[in-house]
């Protein structure tokens, strides 16, 4: 393989990789928040959600350092299969959730060896608790953890590379608008572990249609710090989210 051969294809791992993190994020849609009525009953929400994030920063993978500024159409196109739920669930006044999701990119494209495909598999998990300080402001705490699987595939053979990290969080949320078919929210939190310093802000509603289903919209921004063994992602995330809930 000749240097110009090697350099395009280092490139396009990079980029591969940098489009298949994280562009589908824990939602922060709010299927269920404290209801002063329900007493010692749970009350629990299951939301399908998507996150149509752009990203702009810097990422680095091995020495190779390169600028991300992809918006969500760009992403788009690469999309092979996409998974994303949350469940929450509540009782007097304290909760719990748990978030997982799961996309795969397949980028492709023809280089002087042949056609390269990337194939990128990415899992974040999150999972934490709640405390209803009052009807308007809970505190919120808990853990996430990501993983990268990406496989670049030459014509007659193979290579791969898998990242992952954990960081955990704290933070507020506050509903200071609460009526009988609406909801306003705002979410908060900071945090870090294997990351050097993570935080998170987003600003959403939530509609109900009746008692049981729900749809939810909010803007989120999310910003990424971490380093480790010549992985740098130093990258923002910002975009709309869409959900719809079903509550019991």
């Amino acid at each position: 393989m000749n240097g110009i051969a090697k350099r395009l294809l280092a490139g396009k791992f990079l980029l591969a990789f940098i489009a298949g993190c994280m562009w589908w994020q824990p939602a922060a849609a709010q299927g269920v928040v404290y209801d002063e009525t329900a007493g010692d009953k749970w009350r629990s929400a299951l939301i399908v959600y998507l996150w149509a994030l752009g990203m702009d920063g810097t990422a680095a993978i091995a020495g190779n350092e390169v600028e991300v500024d992809k918006s969500f159409s760009d992403l788009l196109e690469d999309l092979d299969a996409a998974l994303s739920l949350r469940f929450e669930s509540h009782k007097g006044r304290w909760g719990y959730f748990l978030d997982a999701m799961y996309t795969r990119l397949k980028p492709e494209g023809d280089t002087p060896i042949g056609k390269v495909t990337v194939d990128v598999k990415n899992v974040i998990a999150e999972a934490g608790g709640l405390y209803h300080i009052n009807s308007t402001v809970a505190a919120l705490y808990g853990v996430r953890y990501q993983e990268m699987d990406v496989d670049l595939e030459f014509p007659r053979r193979t290579v791969g590379a898998k990242q992952d990290w954990v960081d955990a969080f704290v933070g507020l949320r506050v509903v200071p608008v609460r009526t009988e078919k609406w909801n306003v929210f705002l979410r908060g939190d900071i945090g870090g572990g294997d990351s050097d310093f993570v935080w998170n802000a987003v600003l959403g509603a939530q509609y109900r249609f009746n008692r049981n289903w729900s749809a939810i919209g909010a803007y989120r921004v999310l910003s990424n710090d971490v380093e480790n063994n010549g992985f740098r992602w130093d990258v923002d995330y910002q975009g709309l989210g869409l959900a719809l809930g079903y509550s019991f």
